[in-house]
């Protein structure tokens, strides 16, 4: 059960994004998203239960959604990213580096957690890019977090995820390995690096979602490109998955 700190800040961060909501899109849509989230969690027990076998592919193996309330991860891509995590933590780890602090919220604490703005016990906040470990790490995981870098900060740098991205697998020890996990659509910048080459993995799969019912399934690159953030379905439509195994 997440404790007073965490639920402190998923409350402050629940009323930012709202307030971000109406500003940008207006008080109707937002009432009409905060509908639709009610709505969902509701449904969430059948829903647990109904789609509980269910799998989507991931590199040749097929795994099983997280139906999880925290955060609506039954409702979004981390349906599939905490999934993929799971997936990725459970072959050789070793110590672990989470970038972003996701993972705390669903059952995994890694050795260290840096987190330049949740102010929780445990999460070291520094800026990624800036971040040097005293000795490397085993594994390197971030889930939904380099995407802000740069992009959600102010003064704005688009080129500071790119940084970013090269510190993290820094972090990982010559022979460690490396999860990132990025939403299409969100950071313009980061969109045009991976259509150009600028980020790319050794391992790499992108998803897309299919439907309302949150649905994913492996596509090509230039499919899951084309996706936008927030359309048609709340959050990524298309997600990027880069890994060092």
């Amino acid at each position: 059960m997440p404790n007073i700190h965490v639920l402190r800040t998923e409350l402050d961060r629940t009323i930012s994004g709202l307030r971000e909501s109406v500003r940008d899109k207006g008080v109707v849509p937002t009432a009409r998203r905060v509908a639709a989230v009610a709505a969902g969690q509701v449904a969430f027990p059948m829903t647990r239960v109904v789609r509980r076998d269910e799998r989507f592919g991931f590199l040749g193996e097929e795994l099983p959604y997280t139906f999880l309330r925290y955060n609506n991860a039954f409702l979004n891509e981390r349906a599939v990213e905490i999934s993929i995590a799971r997936w990725f933590l459970s072959h050789r780890r070793g110590r672990v580096l989470e970038v972003g602090n996701v993972l705390a919220h669903y059952g995994f604490r890694a050795h260290a957690v840096v987190d330049k703005y949740e102010v929780v016990p445990g999460v070291l906040n520094a800026d990624v890019v800036d971040y040097r470990p005293a000795e490397p790490f085993d594994s390197v995981v971030a889930i939904s977090t380099l995407e802000h870098v740069g992009w959600d900060e102010s003064p704005r740098e688009p080129d500071k995820v790119f940084r970013a991205i090269e510190n993290v697998r820094n972090c990982a020890a010559p022979e460690g390995r490396v999860l990132v996990t990025m939403p299409i659509g969100h950071n313009q910048a980061l969109d045009a690096g991976l259509r150009d080459g600028r980020v790319a993995f050794p391992r790499e799969s992108w998803l897309v979602r299919d439907s309302r019912r949150n649905e994913w399934r492996e596509t090509t690159a230039d499919e899951a490109l084309t996706k936008r953030y927030g359309h048609p379905y709340t959050g990524a439509n298309g997600l990027y998955v880069g890994m060092v195994l």
